[in-house]
């Protein structure tokens, strides 16, 4: 017999079988969209109520579903470890921004990295005094790099400013781009209100229960995702 969850009715209040199980008892029971696809479970948008005896059934019936698949997954006998040689170490290239800067040859790229200064942000911060003495640039050399890289930061700082400033803060679901009113209104009819409720849905599966593009909730998700963390 397939899985079906009882509702009463409004006028006898007689407990009967219903055709499916709502998003709200789906969700209480911690099943996704996709969870329920996947064990064939009914839904029915058309019903409203919410049952706790429907939410108790959803879990059992979950529970059993993972005891079957945990017993039916077969024991991989245990191979004994192979003695491999020890790799030689190969010598690993140091990542640098240093190329980033205008005017610098690679051979003053070598030699700063070879110093120790592997960064721009470590350029700035030293010395040139100290450059001169750790290489073998002449001093007015070193003022100059040390300059061009504050200047570098300093620029770098004023761009992410100016575009942090620029980007429209998305702290709701209205706030997504190319999202209309009737998109909002059918997610909020699968009980999709948020930001974090939109993320951690089947793209394909509200695709399929809204009628929106499968390709733009995958966009919106792109775009939740890359938030920052408050």
């Amino acid at each position: 017999m397939a899985l079906r969850p009882e509702i009463h009715s409004p006028k006898t209040g007689q407990k009967r079988y219903g055709r499916g199980f709502t998003l709200k008892e789906l969700k209480d029971a911690g099943l996704s969209l996709s969870d329920a696809r996947w064990m064939a479970i009914p839904i029915d948008r058309r019903r409203s109520s919410h049952y706790p005896d429907n939410v108790t059934l959803l879990k059992d019936y979950f529970e059993q579903i993972r005891k079957l698949s945990e017993e039916s997954k077969p024991v991989k006998p245990k191979e004994k470890p192979v003695e491999q040689e020890a790799p030689k170490p190969v010598p690993v290239p140091v990542e640098t921004d240093l190329t980033e800067l205008p005017q610098i040859t690679k051979k003053v790229v070598d030699t700063l990295v070879a110093a120790g200064v592997t960064s721009i942000h470590a350029l700035s911060t030293t010395s040139p005094r100290r450059l001169t003495r750790v290489t073998d640039l002449k001093r007015e050399r070193a003022e100059k790099l040390v300059d061009t890289a504050k200047l570098h930061i300093r620029e770098l700082s004023r761009a992410a400013r100016e575009e942090r400033a620029q980007k429209p803060k998305i702290t709701e679901l209205k706030h997504l781009p190319e999202i209309s009113r009737g998109d909002l209104r059918k997610l909020k009819d699968l009980g999709v209100t948020s930001l974090d409720e939109l993320k951690s849905e089947n793209a394909r599966d509200l695709s399929l229960l809204t009628g929106i593009p499968e390709s733009r909730i995958k966009e919106w998700v792109k775009v939740i995702r890359k938030l920052p963390k408050e």
